[in-house]
């Protein structure tokens, strides 16, 4: 029978990520909607890493199955990280399109556009301390947005590498470069040497 580990999510787009991440694994990935979590969860932590581990830790004292959580944001460096830890909140409750037309404003008047997703994974419920595994990719942010695929603010963030926005990537193509699939291949990297 396969181990549970939960991923302290509601985004099922976060959770498709996820379960593809951890396909061919012995372990079997629940979202919170699976363990019946609907509680707030206060994220007040000044980085990605605190916000994980505050997320991750309560989930773990609800469940007492091991918790996977992450916090990841948008830091534009033309308005020093902003959104950054507030990624999620900023403009809360109105959709990407619009919070992304905001960006896209607040960035009219700088020629630097340039910005880089960061992404922290905190792992609790299988050491005795939380183990806190970080990503980041490096882009700029376009004047429009480009493709359906992803999610949040993928479509205005442009990898010039790829040359394509986050939103013009498949899932495969985003989880090799993206914030989430570097901070997720180092918390791999962990749990084989020590659990798979």
């Amino acid at each position: 029978m396969k181990k549970q580990i939960v991923i302290a999510t509601h985004n099922t787009n976060k959770l498709k990520e996820f379960k593809s991440l951890f396909e061919g694994t012995p372990y079997e990935v629940l979202g919170l909607a699976d363990i019946k979590f609907n509680g707030e969860i206060k994220e007040d932590g000044e980085t990605f890493a605190d916000n994980a581990v505050i997320k991750a830790q309560t989930i773990h004292k609800f469940t007492n199955l091991p918790v996977i959580a992450d916090d990841s944001g948008l830091c534009l460096n033309a308005l020093d990280g902003f959104p950054g830890v507030n990624s999620a909140r900023f403009m809360e409750g109105l959709p990407y399109s619009e919070k992304n037309a905001a960006i896209i404003k607040m960035l009219e008047g700088y020629s630097d556009k340039s910005a880089k997703f960061v992404c922290a994974i905190a792992l609790v419920g299988l050491e005795k301390f939380p183990q806190v595994f970080i990503g980041e990719v490096k882009g700029m942010i376009i004047n429009e947005e480009r493709g359906k695929e992803g999610f949040g603010y993928d479509p205005i963030f442009f990898h010039p590498n790829s040359q394509k926005t986050f939103g013009e990537m498949s899932i495969k193509e985003k989880d090799d470069i993206s914030h989430r699939g570097r901070a997720t291949s180092l918390l791999f990297e962990y749990l084989k040497t020590h659990y798979f």
